[in-house]
């Protein structure tokens, strides 16, 4: 299953691809990510309005497309990605905004890849995909999509395209929203979740993790220190923390036993 495919120690998972040098969550930072060396990348899963798998964390347009730009789509602000088809969404640029922004000084740095501009949102099974093509694990964050109690539709899409596209074994799936994860394990026992945290643990971790038959448990790096890496280990657990850029602190949770998710995993392999 996935951690059959990245290594026991010193994992290094690009978050959202190596959004340091590349636009995030775009088909050249995976391809990116991939040529630097990671072990594996993290992305986010979301539905279009016409319901439709692609890859975008925000909730909105704004920070990661043109769509400001477009007078078209001025009516529809604030834009959020659910007032938008798959084909509204695939006819926007991705990609410039990182070269205009340049928000980790890549670009002024000329370190950061060629090729943003004109980078569509992708398709799930686009990176999906990619990820059978090139045996490169995935670990996918299904977005909260603040549906009522009970609302778990996007979870079964989302599996029934791993199934589809026979990628069940290089996808780590996790959420904020645990009641998604518990929906996946009712679905597919084979299937390997990693369980999101932020702000605080959940009472009794360890048995909370054993609860959803988590293989890994993924804290803030605000909330995750080497006494609880260590912890986790020994109880069976893989510890992966986010988004650790700093890397010293990256060095010293890989001693401690944790893997790391990264904006720089360029740095880190």
């Amino acid at each position: 299953m996935f951690f059959d495919h990245v290594p026991k120690s010193n994992l290094v998972c690009a978050h959202r691809g190596a959004r340091s040098i590349a636009p995030e969550n775009t088909m050249l930072a995976l391809e990116t990510a991939r040529n630097c060396g990671a072990h594996c990348w993290e992305t986010d899963v979301r539905l279009a309005g016409s319901g439709e798998l692609i890859i975008f964390h925000d909730d909105t347009l704004e920070r990661c497309s043109d769509i400001a730009s477009r007078r078209d789509a001025a009516a529809l602000k604030p834009w959020k990605v659910e007032s938008f088809s798959l084909e509204e969404l695939r006819r926007l640029d991705a990609g410039s905004w990182f070269l205009e922004t340049d928000p980790y000084g890549t670009v002024a740095g000329a370190e950061a890849v060629s090729g943003a501009a004109g980078c569509r949102i992708p398709l799930l099974r686009e990176v999906l995909d990619f990820s059978r093509k090139y045996t490169f694990p995935v670990n996918l964050e299904i977005k909260d999509l603040h549906g009522p109690e009970g609302d778990t539709d996007v979870v079964d899409r989302v599996l029934d395209m791993i199934h589809e596209t026979g990628t069940m074994e290089l996808v780590l799936l996790s959420s904020f929203r645990h009641e998604y994860l518990h929906r996946a394990r009712a679905l597919s026992p084979d299937i390997t979740i990693a369980v999101l945290a932020t702000g605080q643990h959940p009472q009794d971790l360890v048995s909370y993790l054993k609860g959803f038959s988590a293989a890994a448990y993924h804290p803030d790096r605000k909330i995750c220190d080497d006494t609880l890496v260590r912890e986790l280990v020994r109880e069976g657990f893989r510890v992966n923390s986010w988004t650790v850029n700093d890397m010293d602190r990256a060095c010293a949770m890989q001693a401690a036993g944790a893997g790391v998710i990264t904006d720089w995993p360029q740095r880190l392999v």
